[in-house]
C-alpha cells in the first residue's frame, strides 16, 4: 500500500491514515528538537541568561561555551526524556504477562531507551566540558584539557552532577539492553529519573535563602515534567505506528499525566517563590515574564489533554482515535519542548531575587539567622515549612485514609487502632521535620539527637504497626487480564529478591545499628550536614532503616522470609547492646562532633561545644529505652498470640480427623516400648 494510501473505519464515518512511517517520525523529531534549541535561545534573551562578551581583561569562555551550555543542556534534557519516555512505556504502558516478562513490543522499547540513554550519556559529557569552561571563564579548548578536568570536574557541583549523570545514564542503557521484565525496567526507570534530577540539586537552587523549598520545588518539577512528556512521546509515538492498544495506554497514562500536572503546578509556584522578590517582578522583569509565558504553556496543555481527551477522542472510532490521538499529542509536545526550552533558559539565567545578606558566615550556611536559645515552647510548638516531608507525610495520610474508607465502604472492617497508629507516625515524622526542632538540629548536636532518635525509633515503630501493605493489599482491586496492576506490582515487591534483602535480619542490622559508627564517627556526619541534599538524604535513611528494622521485629505486613520470635527477641537485645555501646562512646567522648559542620554554625548560646556533643549521648543513651520497651512487649504479645492460632489450629485438626496426629505418635510410642520388651 503506498503512503497516500488512505483506509475506512468500519466504526467511523471518515476515512484514516495509515500508520507513519519511521522516517517521518524522525524528521518530526528533528523539527521539535529545532523547536527547543530556538525557544531556549529565545528565553535565554528574554529572561537575561544569554552571551554577553566579558570586558577587555577579564575571563571569557566565548559564545560557543556561552550559548552552547544551555543548548547542550536542553538537548541532554530532551534524551533524558525519551529515555524515561520509553522505559515508562516498556514496564507500565506496553501489555506484559502477569509474571512480568515484557511483550514483544516493550522489548522493542527498551531498546528504544538504550539508544537515547547512550545519546543521554554523550550530551551530558559534552555539556560538562561546556559547564566547565563557563564556571571557569575558560575557552572550550582550555577547559576540556586533562589537567583541568582532573583538577575541577569533580570539584564544581553542576560538572560534578553532569559526570554522574552521564555515567548512570550509560548503566541505565547496558541495563536495558538486557531487560526482559517490567520489574527490572521499572527500576531502571527509577535510575534514569533520578539522573535527570541530579542537575536541580546542584543549580543556583541550592544557593537561594529558601533552598528547601527551591531544591525540592526544581527536583519535583523535573520528575513531573519528564514523566509527563516522555510517557505523551511514547505514547504519540505509538498511536502514529498503531502499535500499542490505545485506550489501555491511554487510561494508566491518565493518572501519571494528572499528578504530573498537579505537581507541575505546585512546584512551578515554589519556584517562583523563591526566585522572585515579589509578584511584581513577573511583569517587570524577563525571568518574570518568560515565567509567566512557561505556566501558560502548561495551563493551556492541561486543558487541551483534558478537553480532547474526554470530548473527542471518546466519541471515535479505535483507528480514527489513533489519528486524533497522534495528530494532538503532537501539538501537545510542540508546546512541551517549547515549555523545555523555557525552562533551561530560567535555569541558565539569573534570578532577580537579591540576596539579603545575614550577620554571619555560619547564618548564610544555614540559610535563615540563629534561633533564640532552646524553650519547650520554641523547640516543640514553632513552625518551619519542610516541603518534602510536609508533602509526603500528607499524600500518605490521605492514601491510607482512602484506603481504610474503601473497605468499610465494601463492608470490610479495618483495626482503628492501625489507623491512629499510622497517622500518629506521621505526624511524628511532620514534627520531627517541620516543628522548631529541626531548626535547632541543624545548629545543636544534642538536639539533633533528639529529631534522629525520634525519627528513627518512634515513627517508624508506629509506621510498622500500621500494616501499609496489608491495606493496599485489601484496598487495590485485582487487575483485569493478564498483565499488572498496582496490586499485583505490590505483591511482586513483597516476594522480590529486593525486599528479601532489605528485610535479611543481618542487612537491616548493620544498616540500623552499625551504620551509627559510621554515619558519626567519621566525617560523613559533618559532610552531610554541609548541604540540603545531605541533610535530607540523611534524614530519610533514618527513617526507612528504622522502618526495615522495626518491620522486620513486629512487622505485620507479608515479607519473604519472616524472623522466628526467638529470633525477633535476639535480634531486639542485640541492638540494644550496640546502640548503648554507641551512646557510651558518645558520652566518653574528648572532641566535639562534627566541629567541621557544628563549629561553624554556632550560635552564641552554646558555649561549650563538647558538653553540647555529650548531651547528645545522652539523649542517645536515654531515648532507645521507651522504644526498646515498646517493641519487646508488641513482641511478647505477637508470640502469644501466635501460639494461641497455633494452637486453635491444632485444636480444629484434632477435630476434623479425631486426633489422627496424638494416635499416631501415641502408637509410635507404643511399638517403641513393644520392640523394648521383646530385646
Amino acid at each position: 500500500m503506498s503512503s497516500t494510501a488512505r483506509t475506512h473505519d468500519p466504526r467511523s464515518a471518515r476515512t484514516v491514515s495509515p500508520p507513519v512511517g519511521i522516517s517521518a517520525l524522525g524528521t518530526i523529531g528533528a523539527l521539535l528538537i529545532a523547536l527547543a534549541i530556538v525557544a531556549t535561545a529565545f528565553g535565554l534573551v528574554v529572561a537575561g541568561g544569554s552571551y554577553v562578551p566579558a570586558e577587555p581583561g577579564l575571563p571569557d569562555p566565548g559564545p560557543i561555551v556561552g550559548w552552547g551550555s544551555p543548548i547542550l543542556r536542553t538537548l541532554s534534557n530532551l534524551a533524558a526524556i525519551a529515555t524515561i519516555g520509553w522505559l515508562l512505556s516498556a514496564s507500565f504502558l506496553a501489555p506484559s504477562s502477569r509474571d512480568g516478562v515484557v511483550s514483544q513490543q516493550g522489548r522493542a522499547d527498551l531498546r528504544l531507551a538504550t539508544a537515547a540513554a547512550l545519546v543521554w550519556a554523550v550530551l551530558a559529557i559534552v555539556q560538562m566540558f561546556l559547564e566547565l569552561a563557563n564556571v571557569l571563564g575558560l575557552p572550550l579548548s582550555e577547559a576540556a584539557t586533562p589537567d583541568i578536568v582532573s583538577t575541577y570536574a569533580n570539584e564544581i557541583p553542576t560538572t560534578r552532577a553532569l559526570l554522574f549523570m552521564a555515567i548512570l545514564a550509560f548503566v541505565i542503557a547496558v541495563g536495558a539492553l538486557v531487560t526482559a521484565s517490567t520489574g527490572a525496567s521499572a527500576a531502571w526507570l527509577l535510575v534514569a529519573i533520578a539522573a535527570a534530577s541530579l542537575p536541580a540539586l546542584a543549580g543556583h537552587a541550592s544557593g537561594l535563602g529558601d533552598h528547601a523549598l527551591a531544591t525540592t520545588a526544581g527536583v519535583a518539577h523535573v520528575v513531573a515534567a519528564v514523566l509527563w512528556i516522555g510517557g505523551l512521546m511514547a505514547l504519540a509515538v505509538h498511536a502514529a505506528r498503531r502499535s500499542l492498544p490505545l485506550e489501555r495506554a491511554v487510561r494508566r497514562f491518565s493518572t501519571i499525566a494528572l499528578v504530573s500536572i498537579v505537581l507541575l503546578a505546585v512546584s512551578g509556584v515554589g519556584n517562583a517563590y523563591a526566585r522572585l522578590d515579589n509578584a511584581g517582578q513577573l511583569v517587570t522583569t524577563g525571568y518574570g515574564q518568560t515565567v509567566i509565558v512557561k505556566a501558560a504553556l502548561i495551563v493551556g496543555l492541561g486543558i487541551i489533554g483534558w478537553t480532547v481527551r474526554k470530548r473527542v477522542i471518546g466519541t471515535l472510532g479505535r483507528s480514527s482515535r489513533a489519528v486524533v490521538f497522534a495528530r494532538v499529542a503532537a501539538v501537545e509536545l510542540v508546546i512541551m519542548v517549547i515549555a523545555v526550552g523555557l525552562g533551561v533558559a530560567l535555569a541558565s539565567s539569573p534570578t532577580p531575587r537579591v540576596e539579603v545578606l545575614l550577620d554571619t558566615y555560619g547564618e548564610s550556611l544555614l540559610g535563615f539567622p540563629y534561633p533564640p536559645a532552646p524553650t519547650v515552647a520554641n523547640v516543640s510548638l514553632t513552625f518551619s515549612l519542610d516541603p518534602l516531608f510536609f508533602t509526603a507525610c500528607v499524600v500518605l495520610g490521605a492514601l491510607y485514609v482512602a484506603g481504610v474508607v474503601r473497605l468499610v465502604r465494601r463492608g470490610d472492617r479495618w483495626p482503628w487502632l492501625r489507623t491512629a497508629s499510622w497517622i500518629v507516625g506521621l505526624l511524628v515524622i511532620m514534627w520531627t521535620t517541620n516543628a522548631g526542632i529541626a531548626v535547632y538540629a541543624q545548629v545543636s548536636v544534642g538536639l539533633h539527637m533528639v529529631q534522629h532518635m525520634t525519627m528513627t525509633m518512634l515513627a517508624p515503630i508506629l509506621l510498622v504497626m500500621g500494616a501499609p501493605a496489608t491495606l493496599a493489599l485489601r484496598a487495590l482491586k485485582p487487575a483485569v487480564g493478564n498483565e499488572r496492576g498496582p496490586r499485583e506490582w505490590l505483591v511482586w515487591f513483597l516476594h522480590s529478591w529486593i525486599t528479601r534483602v532489605l528485610t535479611n535480619p543481618f542487612y537491616v542490622f548493620v544498616v540500623y545499628v552499625i551504620g551509627l559508627y559510621a554515619l558519626y564517627f567519621t566525617p560523613a556526619f559533618g559532610w552531610l550536614m554541609g548541604s540540603h541534599v545531605g541533610h535530607v538524604f540523611m534524614q530519610v535513611h533514618f527513617i526507612v532503616s528504622g522502618y526495615l528494622f522495626y518491620w522486620v521485629l513486629i512487622g505485620i505486613d507479608p515479607r519473604p522470609k519472616p524472623l522466628p520470635y526467638w529470633g525477633r527477641l535476639v535480634l531486639l537485645l542485640l541492638a540494644l547492646a550496640v546502640h548503648g555501646f554507641f551512646a557510651v562512646a558518645l558520652m566518653m567522648g574528648t572532641e566535639p562532633l562534627a566541629a567541621e559542620w557544628y563549629g561553624i554554625v554556632q550560635p552564641e548560646w552554646i558555649t561549650d561545644p563538647l558538653r553540647d556533643s555529650l548531651e547528645g549521648g545522652q539523649v542517645a543513651w536515654g531515648l532507645s529505652e521507651i522504644p526498646t520497651l515498646i517493641v519487646l512487649i508488641a513482641i511478647a504479645v505477637q508470640w502469644s498470640r501466635s501460639d494461641e492460632r497455633e494452637a486453635v489450629r491444632n485444636d480444629r485438626q484434632a477435630d476434623r480427623d479425631d486426633d489422627a496426629e496424638l494416635r499416631a505418635y501415641n502408637e509410635r510410642l507404643a511399638a517403641m516400648n513393644r520392640r523394648d520388651d521383646s530385646r
